[in-house]
């Protein structure tokens, strides 16, 4: 198998996408696939000024945002750039993660392998940056993605969320629609055993978007329950909210491409009892599988493909959306109250990340769904 592996950096640079992309990269060379990088094409300068003029256009009729990443005139674009590239290699598959753009009007004949972690028509006023577009430029986006999902051969996503949308909203066929997981982007104890006391719970939050993932919910919740009692503290890493406790400790940031940073990342999931990311708008976030191959239990949202990671009272705690820190309160001091069913819930998640949301297991479910491909 000779695959192209369309990104906007080399493969094997493991900042690409927080890592996601050098991890697939990666497994694949395990699985034997012979892989050649194909460069992200993008707009030149007189071609930005030419969409800008038409981002101008559009809101000066309509007053409202334009998507300036799908859209037709970028689209089309790219596409005559992708296919000029193409002209003269010779794959027996393009894979292209996240790349609509750059070939929904692509004439290539090479099958093409779509990736995701979810669907853009999805994240249409769901995520902040996908939200204040026009009606028409909505529409524009839902036809350019609906277009990419019926060309690819294969189109795959991170969790049931996305794929169940993918079929049941653009009426892509079933067998052309695959869920693999993703798995940990830093590197989790080969042997584990759950062994953690009760003095202290220690809840981490580890995430940089405070609001978006809900941070003043968590720390209201522990709040609630340090004021019935619990012995409870919070570890915040990756932003820097304006909190003074002395039962919250906060590192704004740590760089997970620094060996010594990414040591101090992975001795706080060790040492912490529970991630909780009560968020509010997710896809498949990579920190609930590292939390997972740490024997964390996660507390959280049932929001968008969070519950491909996380099942209620199972390997950790999720409730509805719109949930205040009343509720979480509530249901963290059931748990609490119960030591037995911690200890159950960091088997549960330990367990979950050695048969579904690890790497290894990625690569190999990846070469199954793809091999069809090279035998029509």
């Amino acid at each position: 198998m000779k695959i192209g592996f369309y990104s906007s950096a080399p493969p094997e640079n493991k900042r690409n996408w927080s890592g996601t992309m050098y991890k697939m990269y990666e497994q694949m060379l395990l699985q034997n696939i012979d892989i050649e990088w194909i460069p992200a094409v993008s707009l030149s300068e007189k071609e930005k000024r030419q969409y800008k003029k038409i981002e101008n256009f559009f809101y000066g009729i309509f007053k409202r945002g334009y998507n300036r990443h799908v859209n037709y005139y970028v689209a089309k674009t790219l596409a005559k750039k992708i296919d000029s590239y193409l002209k003269n290699k010779n794959f027996d598959a393009i894979f292209a993660p996240t790349a609509i753009s750059a070939f929904a009007f692509s004439k290539t004949k090479i099958p093409i392998i779509y990736l995701n972690d979810a669907n853009i028509a999805q994240l249409l006023n769901y995520y902040p940056y996908y939200s204040g577009f026009g009606y028409f430029s909505k529409l524009e986006t839902k036809r350019i993605e609906k277009r990419m999902l019926k060309k690819a051969a294969i189109n795959i996503f991170s969790s049931e969320w996305a794929a169940n949308f993918a079929v049941n909203h653009y009426k892509v066929p079933k067998d052309k629609v695959k869920v693999i997981k993703f798995g940990a982007n830093l590197e989790v104890p080969k042997e584990w055993t759950f062994s953690k006391n009760t003095s202290d719970y220690i809840f981490l939050f580890l995430a940089v978007d405070w609001q978006r993932k809900g941070g003043q919910t968590a720390y209201e919740s522990l709040k609630i329950l340090r004021q019935k009692g619990f012995p409870v503290k919070m570890q915040i890493i990756g932003c820097n909210p304006d909190i003074r406790e002395n039962w919250v400790s906060i590192i704004p940031f740590l760089n997970k491409n620094n060996p010594q940073e990414l040591a101090e990342i992975q001795k706080h999931l060790s040492q912490s009892d529970f991630l909780f990311v009560p968020t509010k708008s997710d896809c498949t976030p990579i920190a609930f599988c590292e939390a997972a191959g740490f024997g964390l239990p996660v507390i959280s949202t049932n929001t968008g493909g969070v519950s491909s990671i996380i099942e209620n009272e199972k390997n950790g705690i999720l409730l509805p959306e719109n949930t205040d820190s009343q509720d979480y309160a509530n249901a963290i001091e059931k748990l609490l109250e119960k030591p037995e069913n911690i200890k159950s819930m960091s088997l549960n998640a330990r367990k979950k990340y050695e048969t579904e949301l690890n790497w290894e297991h990625w690569g190999t479910e990846f070469k199954i769904n793809v091999r069809p491909i090279f035998y029509r």
